[in-house]
Order: structure tokens, then sequence, then C-alpha cells
């Protein structure tokens, strides 16, 4: 599986597992697909659904099936999946063009017929799409869900809208510091009185404070706590997104067991 080498799940990889829809579902309709394949205690896809078309069962950590032939692709689900990893595909819609609907609990300005940049699971910008519906619903939680138009054969790819790092770092910038002692590097323990003393040293970017303080290189490897030290920078310095950069991405970027580095190497 490419989710065991790469850390992102595959469509192959749903497949392979039995968990994915067919063609000939997808041509009829719209129909969700469970895209949780990890044994964690969680239910409310099964509890919520109005059809009773997904299954967990009384063991809670069994992964959700979904019956293709009584779910309808309502979405109710999609909102109500705390792991945000239920979608509704529908290649019904034309021999061109498919339905992907998703939730979106970033802020946004989206509008019906914005035309917008797709990502897949990786987050990689890979179509355009068209948004053809937003959902906000007391029912929903604050969880928005989008449907998008997109090229047909993308519709087994596409999972969410591209988020642009840097135009959202210039959108994101707070407008009050951070008080010395707010943790910002969570794995490191590293606060925002701690970079900023590494910005007094002499550090101008990202590279300079993961120098000096260790910031970003914990578990998560800066995907957490990045974007707050970008912005103090940016409150300290008044350099520009450009000037800062990013910290260099090291494999792996998600955690891998030595079992998997191993292969199928004996003990």
């Amino acid at each position: 599986m490419k989710l065991k080498e790469t850390g992102v799940l595959t469509t192959a990889d749903l497949k392979e597992m039995g968990r994915y829809p067919s063609e000939e579902r997808m041509k009829k309709g719209p129909v969700a697909v469970a895209e949780c394949v990890q044994d964690i205690p969680c239910n409310p896809c099964e509890t919520s659904c109005p059809f009773k078309a997904i299954h967990v069962g009384e063991n809670i950590s069994n992964l959700p099936n979904v019956n293709v032939d009584v779910c309808n692709g309502c979405t109710t689900c999609v909102a109500a999946c705390s792991g945000l990893a239920i979608f509704v595909l529908d290649k019904s819609y034309s021999d061109s063009v498919g339905k992907v609907s998703f939730p979106y609990e970033y802020g946004h300005s989206f509008k019906v017929n914005d035309v917008v940049k797709a990502a897949d699971r990786s987050g990689k910008n890979v179509c355009d799409g068209k948004i053809l519906k937003i959902t906000n619903t007391q029912k929903a939680d604050k969880t928005t869900i989008i449907t998008l138009e997109v090229p047909i054969e993308w519709v087994d790819e596409v999972r969410s809208i591209y988020r642009d790092r840097q135009q959202q770092l210039v959108k994101e910038v707070l407008s009050e510091k951070l008080g010395d002692d707010v943790m910002v590097c969570r794995c490191e323990e590293i606060t925002a009185g701690e970079i900023r003393a590494a910005i007094r040293q002499g550090a101008t970017d990202i590279t300079g404070v993961k120098l000096r303080t260790r910031a970003g290189m914990g578990l998560c490897q800066g995907r957490t706590c990045e974007a707050l030290v970008n912005q103090i920078i940016r409150q300290e310095l008044g350099n520009s997104p450009e000037e800062i950069g990013f910290s260099t991405p090291r494999t792996p970027q998600r955690p891998v067991t030595f079992g998997t580095l191993g292969g199928d190497l004996d003990e």
C-alpha cells in the first residue's frame, strides 16, 4: 500500500482493500466513500446516516462499511465524520465532468459558481473545479460541505480545495502579538518568547529560528508551528514571505514504523 510508504492514501489502496465504489455504481448517482483505514473508536457516520447505509457494528473500532445499494449520497455522513474522511462521488453528472462533495473547515469566502483550484489527498493542485453547492447547516456543527464540479477523470482524486501556503500566510498574520509565554512549537516546547530571542540573536528566516531553537524539528516536522513562526518573524522584522521562506522538507514527512522501513526482511 502506498499509504505505508508515503503517508498519503490512494484510490488504488482503497480499491485493494475493497473499500471503493465501482465505476458502475458511481455512474448511477452520488455515493459515499469512507476513506477511513485505521481502527479508531468512532462511529458518528453510522449513527448519523438516515438511511442506515453505513455499518460499524458493536465494536466501534471497526472500519465503516458503506452499503452502496442503500446510500443515496445525501452527505449527512460527510459532515458527521470527525476525521473528515468521508466524501460523496458522482459520475452520473455528465460524460465529461463529475461531482465531489467534501468537508471544508477552513475560513473562506467562496461562492457558488466560483472556479477554484482543486486538490488531491496530498494537498496538491491537480485541476480546476467549479463550486456547485456550499452547505452550512446547524446540524453539521459548523462543518461546511462543498460540492465541486471537476473533470470526470479527477473525481477519484479530488478531495478538497487547494490552499496556497504563501497566500494564506499573508492573509493570516496575527493582528495582535502572541504573549512570550505562549507555546508555539508543541513538539519541542518552544515559546513565542524563545522565538523572539532567536530573532534578536540574528535569525531572519525559518531556518535561522530552527537552528537556534529546534522549533519545527519535532514529531510534526513544523506542520503545526511553522506558520506561527513565520508570523512572528514578519511581526518582528517586517520580512516578506519570500525572505522568510519555508523549512526544508525532509523524508519521511510523516512517522514511519521500523517494520515499514525494513520491508519483508526477517528479524
